[in-house]
């Protein structure tokens, strides 16, 4: 039997600080399946649908976190992974520049996603074969790390599927984790964990 290892971007970056997030984000768990079947929309045609926005859902956040920053932080983290979303895999396509995807990133998970995994964190390995690319599902699951009241960190598990147009005509599926952190008052990616799109 051969074993078939798909390619993935992992920020060197992951190491001690991301799993700390996830560990000591414990809380209430939401009950929320991040892999479920529903994708926002019945319809098999990506130009028939309506627009699909994200769904961002708390998995476990640190018990002394309340409403009001639940919300917020949900808030915040769906304002940075949706550049992501929209910016590498969404739209028209093809594109010359990456660089507005990676607006939510810190400068040095940037300059690695851009210098080394370009072709997993975008759609650039196959830009010239797709003319458009339209989500069907967009869903975010978060872990939420907070110290006394406030969040500091987040673990983003998240579901992008999407579908393309042009010669390569797919339904695709990008899934990972985003590790983000607190910066002057803004939430941002310092690392991630991300599994190559695959047609589904």
């Amino acid at each position: 039997m051969t074993s078939v290892t798909r390619p993935r971007a992992r920020s060197a970056l992951v190491s001690g600080a991301a799993w700390l997030l996830l560990a000591a984000a414990v809380g209430c768990d939401s009950g929320d399946d991040i892999g479920s079947k529903d994708k926002g929309s019945s319809s098999g045609h990506a130009a028939d649908a309506p627009e699909v926005t994200t769904v961002t859902t708390l998995h476990a956040v640190g018990k002394r976190l309340d409403s009001v920053h639940r919300a917020r932080v949900k808030a915040g983290v769906t304002e940075v992974i949706d550049p992501w979303f929209d910016g590498a895999f969404l739209g028209d396509f093809p594109r010359s520049s990456w660089s507005a995807a990676f607006t939510g990133f810190t400068k040095g998970a940037a300059a690695d996603a851009q210098a080394r995994d370009v072709d997993l964190l975008t759609n650039a390995a196959i830009a010239d074969q797709i003319d458009s690319a339209t989500a069907t599902r967009r869903r975010v699951r978060l872990n939420v790390f907070a110290f006394q009241g406030h969040p500091r960190g987040a673990t983003a598990h998240f579901v992008l599927d999407f579908t393309t147009k042009g010669e390569l005509a797919e339904s695709m599926q990008l899934r990972g984790d985003l590790y983000l952190a607190k910066d002057k008052g803004e939430w941002k990616i310092f690392g991630y964990d991300v599994d190559q799109a695959e047609p589904v």
